[in-house]
Parts: structure tokens; sequence; C-alpha cells
């Protein structure tokens, strides 16, 4: 396989929260939340002065679901515990930062999930109100029940308040 038809893996691999959501409809990829929190980080570091450094938070985005290349999308409540899961991804990320030569996917990978930088605490949170937005617009277009959107904000309603003042 070749890294493209690596990466091709992420636009099939629907968001599991949405699955065990029921969503009345097409789910979004990981690529798709990728791709949304992309925009998302770009406007919102345009728009407001952050301190942060905008190349780093972009690149941390596209790699921060690329361990579900190997394992798909793990959720709480798949009876798996964080350390296995962090586990299963870290060697994904680093069977495809060696397969492609590509060390700075592991080196960015790892310091999102570590969250020990400005950086990588921004890019958990737009991760963190990424959902919320989502399960916001499942509920608008009514593929989602009522409330849906509620229980997202709530599990992530710190990261949420930081980030809800840079997209307007």
């Amino acid at each position: 396989m070749d890294f493209y038809d690596e990466l091709v893996v992420l636009k099939t691999i629907e968001r599991s929260g949405w699955r065990r959501k029921k969503i009345d409809g097409r789910i979004e990829s990981d690529a798709e939340h990728t791709f949304s929190m992309l925009l998302m980080a770009m406007k919102m570091m345009w728009k407001h002065e952050l301190g942060l450094d905008q190349l780093k938070v972009l690149k941390m985005i596209a790699v921060h679901e690329l361990g579900e290349i190997d394992v798909g999308d793990i959720t709480p409540f798949d009876g798996i515990s964080t350390e296995q899961k962090h586990a299963a991804e870290l060697a994904a990320v680093q069977r495809i930062a060696e397969q492609y030569e590509w060390p700075e996917a592991e080196k960015l990978w790892t310091e999102f999930e570590e969250a020990g930088t400005k950086e990588a605490r921004f890019v958990k949170a737009l991760d963190k109100y990424d959902a919320v937005k989502q399960a916001q617009n499942y509920e608008r277009r009514g593929l989602a029940p009522a409330g849906t959107a509620d229980e997202f904000f709530k599990s992530a309603q710190a990261a949420v308040d930081r980030l809800t003042d840079l997209d307007d």
C-alpha cells in the first residue's frame, strides 16, 4: 500500500460517536472531521492573535487521527482502556512515520496526545468543539435527536467555552 492508499482509509472511517448516537443519515468520516478542524483553526487564528505557531497547529490537526488508520475510531464506550487505545494508536503512528520516513508525524501526534504545549491544547479544544458543532448540525438537519449537542457540550464544556468566542 502506498501513502495515499493509507490516507484514503481516513475517508472511510465513520466517526464512532455518531454511529452510537444513531444519526439518521450519512455520518461524517475522520477525514471530514479533520478538514473542518483545519478550516476552523485557520479562521480562528486569522481573526484572533492567539500566540500560536500556526503551521504547527495545522500540521497537528492533519495528523491527530493518523492512528485510526490501523485501529479505527475507538470511543470510551468500546470497552478499551485509554491506555490500550493510546498504545494501539501510537503503534500505528510509529509504523506510518517509519514506513513513510516521516518522523514529524509521530512527534506532532505525541505532542497532541500529551497536550503539553499551547498548540496541542488548542487542537484538543478544537477537537471537542468540532464535535459539538457537528452535533448541532445533525440536530438542525433533523438527523439527531434533540439534546445530542447538549451531551457533547457538557462533556467538553471548558474546551468549548474557550473556543466559542473565536468562532464568530
